[in-house]
């Protein structure tokens, strides 16, 4: 028999904690003898401290707080194994023998999420209530089982033959021996995945099949989606024709009044809704037979009021989706003629047109039809309900996987009447949804056998779903929520077994009689008409709303766009969780201005080869983390760059070029070069994360977070976009909302534009010449001059910086019309300079993802300064080129690379660093003549702008060297 110690008296369990229990099955197998009690064995999430130190309010608001965060984290019992015995605090007299415990294959990182996001809510969920100081929790956490306070070490053997895979079924929030168990419970799955949330009592007994109803609904927009192909295939003939005869009449202005005929559309749309209108009034008939209750007989296809009026309804729908689905194609339509106008004959254009609209993604389509069949859904359930005797209403919001604000308060509301519930629901999803034609609530309908209103609050219950937060108790109009007097409540002792609980059946008090409960009961009923009386836009309302994610924050051993790297194991991170941030706004111009806001939080922190890797959640209650997830749903962010202290007192490895005069041309040493020069890169050999931020260009290009769903799987966000998600982002917008057309790529043999390739070389300009661009399409001219100072910098003359090559500027390819290849760079229009601190690679990046390109260029140099020659961009926006026709001026940016400023991006601006004066050149015309002569008429005019750059280079020398002199000699002048 193993000897045991102070501690297995029992004392440790006066202490409060929130543990993972096991199942009996588990707690018997892994029990020894001598040791901890089977329903004593649990796996410690958070220590809380004395359990006598928490107050009643204190108790509730922490078992709130945990039954509000796990359904973010699991819907099912989890999984851990046991893998190993190891005897802790040998050196104390509170020894323990602990199974060692971790997750197991199927949820990889489970348990520390978990235990991450525990210690968040608790935080959270403490925040408004008197409660003692939380202990620290040791570090790091380990998840184990505690087997027996012992110091022998014979238990070993006993322990090993009990390791394996161990189920834990709740969790356990303890005071002492006073403790809540939570059920981790399975949850319902539909056909699109797991149901926002688990079905609610009331659901339940109204015999609702989510799983049936949700597969109906996507077979029904599936088909709709199907024959809707011959509809637009119709509708396009009719727009090319049109399209075809403004081109052959040049007149632009026959396209104004142009539509589609919509009535075959409407035929066919009515025709599917009304029939999947009926098989959904069958389904709520059957809920009302299972449930006790005689349906009288309908039907949509008889003569009666009733059914005449919803028919014309479902008509009604189906005429204003077709007809707005056929304005959106003409929309589209026309757009892309107008911007091919002129550009070829009557059948090419309209070939083209045709071809565009024939590409276009069936997104909206699938949207707008999806709208139709959740009306057609709602009104065939509500021709039964019209009809079926009374009963009480319940609205239900559990088949959208992200609902809004405005349907998750509504979510569980019960209503007295069927008019009341169909002014909440009177079409496709509740009134004030702002989701539109995504939303897909409607209404369930519960008739009693007896009194059923002390069971209408119980409608939230526990949700279960890994993307949903808690719903709320809700009031409607016809009355708040329920509280009910229960005896022999297991919360309560044997001296007050009287409670009352609340709809979600929480615990609101423990009282010695029925009377004291009773009376408890009404004073929280009154108070609670007293609350109804506020706004319903309570502060807060949605603080436990998140949407997981997970990807790579950082890498180490590989160098960033700016010229950092971090050593392999150079990494650690803070205790977590530590916060997810945005940088809402960047820096502008050069301009410091960046603002960067907390969304999310990290949960868990781990490695996988070289990568760092996170996962945590985005914060869906805050305006800013709902701002994210849209950006990362619509593939506008997904870049996230860490936030590392702890790098000032870590090993920094400089790495210098092996020649800092390399590409200067200069066949002796450059002093100014030499005591200037910077490294080519910085190595830190530590570094701690202390945050993430989300980022348009990450340091590192392999960093990003993804979205994930319940299962874990991707479903926003991560690798870069794919050309079919790029359509499906530029699919055709609503009536009356502008969009962007979508990229095309143009293809050798489809009329691809090639420019001469004369244009991309030297113009041979005879004066400094701003940005020219001719009506055919050619630019040419100066980006800088030479001895110009940069009017940005007051107080000393920065020149351009000069390069006998732009490799990290030319990095694109243009393919001339006799066949040849040009090297050439961007005109990028429409953005302001990257940040300073940005190296070549994000800066870079900056002007692609900021911008627009309209042009490329080559560029290089001559007596005057770097010229610039090439061609507009077939298919450029006529604004953005415009906006670069009228400033006449490009702004470089140049950044170091290899101990040398090279040039990575050209942008157009009203006033650059280094202007170009306005004395206008032109190109000479005739065939192959390149030679640009300047409109004076006598002789070169020269431009004064200060010494030249050798004389400049030559004071900043000396200048360097006195400094040094007087450094050496001190006292010397």
């Amino acid at each position: 028999m193993a000897s045991l110690t102070a501690a297995a008296d029992g004392s440790h369990t006066s202490g409060a904690m929130i543990a993972l229990m096991p199942t009996v099955e588990d707690a018997e197998r892994l029990a020894v003898e001598g040791g901890e009690a089977v329903d004593q064995l649990h796996l410690t999430l958070y220590y809380l401290g004395k359990g006598a130190d928490f107050a009643e309010d204190a108790r509730q608001a922490v078992v709130a707080a945990i039954r509000d965060v796990l359904p973010h984290y699991t819907d099912r019992p989890i999984t851990g194994r046991a893998f190993g015995a190891a005897h802790w605090n040998g050196d104390t007299d509170e020894p323990c023998w602990v199974y060692s415990v971790g997750d197991y294959r199927d949820t990889p990182r489970l348990l520390g999420m978990l235990h991450g996001a525990i210690s968040m809510a608790l935080e959270e969920g403490l925040m408004n209530v008197e409660h003692p100081d939380l202990p620290e929790q040791h570090t790091p956490w380990v998840p184990h089982i505690c087997a027996a306070y012992s110091d022998q070490l014979d238990l070993i053997n006993a322990m090993e033959e009990r390791l394996g895979p161990v189920v834990f079924d709740r969790v356990r929030v303890a005071f002492a021996g006073d403790y809540t168990d939570i059920p981790l419970a399975a949850t319902v799955t539909a056909a699109a995945g797991p149901l926002r949330r688990q079905p609610t009592e009331l659901e339940t007994r109204a015999r609702v099949d989510f799983a049936q109803m949700d597969d109906a609904w996507h077979n029904a927009v599936d088909g709709a989606l199907e024959a809707w192909a011959d509809i637009q295939a119709a509708q396009r003939e009719q727009i090319t024709a049109a399209v075809h005869a403004a081109v052959e009449a040049d007149d632009l202005d026959q396209l104004d009044a142009l539509t589609v005929d919509t009535d075959d559309a409407t035929t066919l749309l009515f025709a599917r809704m009304r029939t999947y209108a009926e098989q959904a009034g069958r389904a709520q008939q059957r809920e009302a037979e299972e449930q006790g209750v005689t349906v009288p007989e309908w039907s949509l296809d008889d003569e009666a009021v009733t059914a005449a009026a919803f028919r014309d309804r479902l008509r009604q729908l189906a005429r204003t989706t077709a007809r707005l689905l056929g304005a959106g194609l003409v929309q589209s339509g026309v757009r892309q003629a107008m911007r091919l106008f002129g550009s070829g004959s009557a059948p090419q254009v309209a070939a083209q047109v045709d071809a565009h609209l024939a590409s276009l993604s069936d997104a909206s389509v699938r949207e707008a039809l999806g709208g139709a069949m959740s009306a057609a859904q709602n009104e065939g359930r509500m021709a039964v309900l019209a009809v079926a005797p009374p009963g009480t209403y319940v609205a239900s919001e559990a088949l959208d996987t992200n609902s809004c604000k405005p349907c998750r308060s509504i979510d569980g509301t019960t209503y007295a009447s069927l008019a009341d519930a169909r002014r909440a629901y009177p079409t496709g999803g509740y009134t004030d949804c702002l989701g539109g034609s995504r939303c897909r609530g409607f209404v369930v309908a519960v008739w009693a056998e007896d009194e059923v209103e002390d069971e209408q609050a119980a409608t939230t219950g526990t949700i279960l779903a890994a993307s949903a937060a808690t719903i709320p108790p809700t009031r409607s109009e016809q009355g708040g929520t329920v509280y009910r007097t229960v005896q022999d409540h297991p919360d309560c002792g044997a001296d007050t077994p009287w409670a009352v609980v609340d709809g979600e059946n929480e615990l609101q008090g423990c009282y010695a009689t029925q009377a004291e409960a009773d009376e408890a009961r009404a004073a929280l009923a009154e108070d609670d008409d007293d609350a109804n009386e506020e706004p319903d836009d309570v502060p807060g309302e949605m603080s436990g709303d998140t949407a997981p994610w997970e990807g790579p924050l950082a890498v180490e051993g590989i160098v960033t766009g700016d010229g950092r790297e971090f050593a392999e194991g150079a990494l650690t991170w803070a205790d977590l969780p530590v916060p997810l941030r945005w940088n809402k706004e960047d820096s502008h111009g050069g301009e410091a201005r960046t603002i960067a806001v907390n969304v999310g939080r990290i949960d868990q922190i781990w490695r996988d080869g070289n990568k760092i890797m996170g996962a945590g959640v985005l914060d869906l209650s805050d305006e800013d983390g709902r701002r994210v997830h849209a950006k990362i749903e619509g593939k506008f962010l997904r870049g996230v760059s860490i936030d590392a202290d702890s790098i000032s007192d870590a090993d920094v490895e400089f790495v210098w070029p092996e020649d800092v005069n390399a590409g200067t041309g200069d066949e002796e040493d450059d002093i100014f070069e030499m005591l200037f020069a910077q490294p080519e890169k910085v190595i830190f050999h530590g570094g701690r994360i202390r945050a993430a931020t989300l980022v348009d260009i990450p340091a590192f290009a392999e960093a990003y977070i993804a979205l994930l769903d319940e299962q874990g799987a991707v479903v926003a966000g991560g690798v870069p976009a794919t050309v079919d998600e790029v359509e499906a982002a530029a699919a055709p917008s609503p009536a009356g909302v502008a969009r962007r057309e979508p990229l095309r790529a143009v293809t050798a043999g489809a009329g691809a534009f090639r420019p001469p390739a004369a244009w991309f070389s030297d113009p041979g300009l005879s004066l400094p010449t701003p940005i020219t661009v001719t009506d055919d399409g050619r630019i040419y001219g100066h980006a800088a001059q030479w001895g110009s100072c940069h009017i940005g910098q007051e107080g000393v003359c920065v020149q351009p910086p000069h390069e006998d090559e732009h490799p990290y500027y030319r990095t694109g390819e243009v393919v001339c019309a006799d066949g040849s290849r040009v090297a050439v760079g961007q005109i990028t229009v429409g953005t302001g300079h990257a940040p300073l601190h940005y190296g070549a690679t994000p800066a870079a990046e900056h002007y692609d993802n900021t911008g627009s390109a309209v042009a490329d260029v080559a560029v290089g140099n001559d007596a005057h300064g770097i010229w610039v020659a090439g061609a507009v961009r077939p298919g450029a926006d006529p604004l953005k080129v415009y906006e670069l026709q009228a400033a006449g001026q490009v702004s470089g940016d140049w950044r170091r690379i290899g101990g040398q400023l090279r040039l990575v991006g050209l942008l157009a601006v009203n006033v650059p660093g280094f202007p170009v004066p306005k004395m206008r050149a032109r190109v000479a015309s005739g065939a192959g003549e390149t030679t640009v002569k300047a409109l004076v008429a006598a002789g070169r005019p020269t431009v004064s702008w200060g010494r030249s750059q050798a004389d400049l280079e030559a004071d900043a020398v000396r200048i360097v060297m006195r400094m040094l002199s007087r450094r050496v000699h001190p006292g010397r002048r």
